[in-house]
């Protein structure tokens, strides 16, 4: 059994939310998180290359929707990129950013999924989608309820995948390259294990965007959040 702390209650913020996520087996970003300029600066340093720069919040989920993502930042940059996400986000969201979290940018060549949970009175229903900015543009997505403590076969998570319109994307669609749908595979289990384990005290639970990398790179978790009950 994966301990998860009896503190972790209500909304997590991204960061904790992809703690969570990791207890379970889920790759997740490589990330700091920071809560100024020059901890920013520091962060993107010792990364080295380009980053993401991020407001951490437990009360804005999009925050792309008010200025509070910025992407391909490096050493230089970062500092004063934060300084002006601060006061965008104030103006637009009318509420401070509790912190900051600097992200490693996922190397390209990717798909974008969306892996997410939500509770009703039957049980756990299972989401999966393509993801990032466009999901809920797209559409394009496939579910299956989860009976308490009932988790996904390897078999059902492959089937999931292929229900998608998106699914020859994952395929090596017209000479593309194939991406790592076995490691797909294990992280909608991984996924589903979470949720059978931790039953009704997981309200709801979303990785959004989820990069399946080509193959033989595996997945990893660029963003989530995750509500659990008291």
């Amino acid at each position: 059994m994966v301990e998860v702390p009896a503190d972790w209650r209500g909304s997590l913020d991204e960061k904790r939310s992809k703690e969570l996520f990791a207890r379970f087996g889920l790759r997740c970003v490589r990330e700091v998180e920071v809560g100024n300029a020059a901890e920013a600066s520091a962060a993107a340093g010792s990364f080295g290359g380009s980053v993401v720069l991020k407001i951490l919040s437990s009360t804005i989920t999009h925050k792309s929707d008010v200025g509070g993502v910025a992407v391909s930042l490096d050493a230089e940059t970062v500092g004063p990129r934060l300084e002006r996400m601060r006061e965008e986000v104030e103006r637009r969201a009318d509420v401070a950013p509790e912190g900051y979290i600097v992200q490693e940018m996922v190397p390209p060549g990717g798909l974008e999924l969306i892996l997410g949970c939500h509770r009703d009175a039957l049980g756990s229903v299972l989401l999966l989608g393509l993801g990032g900015v466009t999901a809920e543009l797209m559409k394009d997505t496939t579910i299956r309820l989860l009976a308490p403590g009932t988790m996904l076969s390897r078999e059902e998570a492959l089937s999931m995948a292929q229900e998608l319109k998106g699914w020859p994307l994952l395929d090596g669609y017209r000479g593309r390259l194939k991406l790592d749908v076995d490691a797909l595979i294990s992280a909608i289990v991984d996924f589903s294990t979470m949720v059978a384990q931790l039953g009704d005290r997981l309200s709801e639970a979303e990785i959004n965007p989820l990069f399946v990398l080509p193959e033989g790179q595996g997945t990893v978790a660029a963003d989530g959040v995750a509500v659990l009950a008291g």
